[in-house]
């Protein structure tokens, strides 16, 4: 799963070299401060394979990033909403909690301790953590920015998710295949929107 990041980390190089981070426009809450932000250099670079099998602490820590990577997904729809507004946004963000709920129920299941945090843009994982920070600066650059962060979230989310798959437990593998569904639906809501 780690190495999609690194997927990510490029494909959002590739939206500042077309420009995207240099577009301007004034969000409807608190601009962000563009040279504040992140740059793609301090991304993830973590060159991990994806867990290969399902042994327990496997398991354990397929589950924690993918709470986590849901819970990214959700906080980045949710400050990009309030900033550009947008039903795809508001109901994006709200089928991730869903997602979100789908992962607990298995960290219950498996006795994981749930690591997410309630305030948005807080993540355990620094990775996600960093990933989260350069995503909103992109998408805080112009609604077509946000809509293209959109569209990366979900194509990473589904090379994960499809990845995960490999070798999971029946009890998991039922609950990704689901997420992977919505996924797809949430790549095709915001292709629409580009």
């Amino acid at each position: 799963m780690i190495t999609s990041l690194r997927s990510l980390t490029v494909a959002t190089a590739a939206l500042t070299m077309v420009g995207l981070t240099a577009c301007t426009a004034t969000p409807r809450s608190a601009p962000v401060d563009a040279s504040a932000a992140p740059t793609t250099e301090n991304l993830p670079t973590s060159t991990e394979p994806p867990l290969a099998d399902a042994s327990s602490g496997d398991v354990d820590a397929q589950l924690l990033y993918l709470i986590e990577e849901e819970k990214l997904a959700h906080d980045v729809y949710t400050v990009l909403g309030d900033l550009w507004g947008g039903n795809v946004f508001t109901n994006i963000a709200a089928s991730e909690i869903s997602h979100q709920d789908a992962v607990a129920t298995l960290l219950v299941e498996y006795d994981i301790a749930d690591p997410r945090s309630d305030e948005i843009g807080v993540f355990t994982d620094p990775d996600l953590q960093a990933l989260y920070d350069q995503l909103v600066a992109e998408g805080s650059q112009s609604r077509a920015a946000a809509i293209d962060v959109g569209i990366l979230i979900e194509q990473t989310d589904i090379a994960d998710l499809q990845s995960t798959l490999d070798g999971a437990p029946d009890d998991v593998a039922v609950v990704v295949e689901r997420l992977l569904r919505g996924s797809e639906n949430h790549l095709a809501a915001f292709e629409r929107q580009a």
